[in-house]
């Protein structure tokens, strides 16, 4: 096999392969969702639902009409670079208007997003009023909201990631949502309200109140089909108009080798095979076309003058290569006490308890911080349960469900699905990753924390 693939191309003309791909792929990676929606032709996914938006909310920026819609993507969709364009459109065709962003994974909770909501909307004012109580703030926002309405300055609220303002263990029963919702039914009121989520079902979620009041429009991301995410990555990895008089430092490779290399990809990508079945389940689980241009861009890199074709050993050594990227980069951005809770659920582990609730987690911190008397570092349990919902979001940790019978009294001829009434410090979870890679990782400073977390995880 060597023998042939160095035969078949010399080492330059692999550096030239591999250096002409690299460009391809940077002049590609803007253009990461091609996908062709049904209604819209050619256009792509993420264009046809910018158009959507644009549609669904230029009465209210043009004229106050208020509206309500929902946009729905996969994680990996575009959702927010979607809302940016539709927005930049909106205020290009129309003028400007008041755009209010709010994160429910960034807020705690539904006083700090009304807080948020104020700031937004009335940036020099909302200082002033730091302390006010709901019914309070209620007014205030209403006011400020009948103030912008009158001077026709119309409002857009976008609230990203919805399902944690709708979760139905929140104690704050959807408030917020209840009452932007509320004061779409007003006359002097002229505002638009967006949901952003990847939770297909977050209607189901809503209480009775707020789903009377939501309108039923909503938007799609239309994900690429799997045949559709091969057939983009056959057209970026083809060289057949790479432009080679434009790069006069790289030697064309051999008819011969272009053609092998060509008819090899196509083999890769359309002829079934266990790579190709395991890139299908790539897909089934949710990856995204942007993993997998990735993924080909990595493996590109192992290209060699005794393996000059794509194989699936190239994607197998690439594959491990992302794996650890992408490790390193989630949990590069979970906080404090995200780092927290994985740390104790790691010593957990090592203790042989595979599965674990919120409750235990929080026991072996407290415990940790008593002994260095620094219980007032300890985050309060809903602080805590926030923490954990991000580390599931991430997929860092899985729920495990009703592991320990808590919600069927031991009784397991009940359904598993009863333990959806379980509250949310005793459902079960456990680690998506060994203990010891976070642990590498806190040692060789890879990732950031307090000495004091880092003392645990290593010393226990």
């Amino acid at each position: 096999m060597e023998a042939e693939g160095s035969s078949l191309a010399t080492e330059e003309e692999v550096c030239a392969m591999r250096c002409a791909l690299r460009l391809r792929l940077k002049n590609e990676v803007l253009q990461i969702s091609p996908a062709p929606s049904a209604d819209h032709g050619s256009k792509s996914a993420s264009d046809a639902a910018s158009t959507q938006l644009e549609h669904l909310f230029e009465r209210t920026v043009q004229f106050g009409e208020n509206q309500s819609g929902l946009l729905l993507g996969a994680v990996g969709s575009d959702r927010r670079a979607i809302v940016t364009r539709a927005m930049r459109n909106l205020r290009s065709r129309f003028g400007n208007f008041t755009y209010v962003y709010l994160n429910g994974v960034i807020l705690q909770n539904e006083l700090e997003a009304f807080k948020e909501l104020t700031a937004q909307l009335a940036r020099a004012t909302a200082v002033k009023h730091p302390v006010l109580s709901y019914w309070n703030m209620y007014e205030y926002l209403r006011g400020l909201l009948v103030t912008k309405a009158k001077s026709g300055d119309h409002v857009i609220v976008i609230l990203d990631a919805l399902e944690q303002f709708v979760r139905e263990n929140s104690n704050a029963k959807q408030l917020l949502l209840y009452n932007l919702l509320d004061w779409l039914q007003a006359k002097d009121i002229k505002m638009g309200v967006l949901g952003i989520t990847d939770n297909y079902n977050v209607v189901d979620n809503l209480e009775k109140r707020v789903r009377s009041r939501f309108s039923n429009l909503q938007i799609v991301i239309e994900r690429p089909s799997f045949t559709q995410i091969r057939q983009h990555l056959l057209r970026v990895l083809s060289l057949d108009a790479f432009q080679w008089d434009h790069h006069s430092e790289l030697r064309r490779p051999s008819s011969k080798y272009a053609m092998a290399f060509s008819k090899s990809l196509n083999g890769l990508l359309f002829e079934q095979s266990k790579f190709l079945t395991s890139l299908e389940f790539d897909y089934d689980i949710g990856k995204t076309q942007a993993f997998f241009v990735r993924l080909a861009s990595a493996a590109i890199c192992y290209l060699d003058v005794d393996a000059p074709l794509l194989t699936p050993q190239h994607f197998r050594r690439a594959r491990h290569l992302l794996e650890q990227d992408h490790q390193l980069a989630v949990l590069e951005t979970v906080t404090e006490h995200g780092i927290a809770l994985l740390i104790g659920m790691g010593h957990l582990e090592k203790a042989d308890q595979r599965v674990f609730t919120l409750e235990m987690v929080y026991a072996r911190w407290e415990g940790f911080l008593r002994q260095h008397d620094m219980l007032a570092q300890l985050p309060t349990r809903s602080e805590a349960q926030k923490a954990l919902e991000n580390l599931l979001r991430l997929k860092l940790v899985k729920d495990a469900g009703d592991a320990f019978k808590i919600g069927r009294g031991g009784d397991s001829s009940k359904k598993q699905d009863s333990s959806g009434s379980l509250q949310p410090e005793f459902r079960a979870v456990h680690l998506n990753f060994a203990p010891r890679t976070l642990e590498g990782m806190l040692r060789n400073g890879s990732i950031r924390c307090s000495t004091l977390l880092k003392e645990w995880a290593i010393n226990g």
